[in-house]
């Protein structure tokens, strides 16, 4: 049986801030980008955390009131260097992001009315909603691969349903989320765990 790969070290605090300073900075077209920008610094490059950490973050964050991209650094800090890290995370998703749109703000109005910033805006939003399928596929995919069939129809048919409810039937997502902790609660020890060997 091959050895399991070393864990990534911890990163120190000011390493934590100026990653998340750099997914705020480049988080342009709204929360599809930044999830995206998160996982690619966080789980792919680092490896600070596994895909089960990172997809356990994004549940998380959706539970929570308030902006739930600001609740997700908070826990992904907190799960790599706890509470020093939960500050370093929203502080560095914060405050660059924070001065930059306040300088954009002043030009906004000038941006808006130029044909060619209108264009810029309207291109997008169609790259988010691409984001947004692109990171949707690549958790989904790597979870249920690490999970025994009837686990995976589970998962699968949690999120189709999730999709329906939000999407076509206008249920209220927070709502939706905790339905679908009670599901997976019910759902997932009738199966027998989660993730066990296939």
């Amino acid at each position: 049986m091959a050895a399991a790969p070393p864990a990534a070290p911890r990163p120190g605090i000011a390493a934590l801030f100026l990653v998340f300073a750099k997914i705020g900075l480049l988080s342009f077209g709204g929360g599809s980008s930044t999830l995206v920008l998160m996982q690619q610094e966080v789980q792919q490059r680092r490896g600070w955390l596994t895909t089960a950490e990172f997809s356990f973050t994004y549940g998380l964050s959706r539970v929570y009131p308030g902006i739930h991209l600001l609740a997700q650094a908070v826990l992904i800090g907190y799960l790599i260097r706890r509470l020093p890290g939960a500050f370093a995370c929203s502080l560095g998703m914060l405050v660059p992001a924070s001065l930059v749109t306040i300088l954009f703000t002043a030009f906004f109005v000038q941006l808006t009315t130029n044909p060619i910033g209108a264009a810029v805006m309207n291109g997008v939003l169609p790259a988010t909603a691409g984001l947004t399928f692109a990171l949707v596929y690549r958790l989904t995919r790597e979870e249920v691969t690490q999970t025994r069939r009837p686990v995976r129809l589970i998962t699968l048919a949690m999120i189709l349903g999730c999709f329906v409810l939000v999407s076509l039937l206008k249920v209220n997502s927070a709502l939706v989320v905790l339905l679908a902790g009670a599901g997976g609660a019910l759902l997932y020890s009738l199966a027998g765990g989660v993730h066990e060997s296939l």
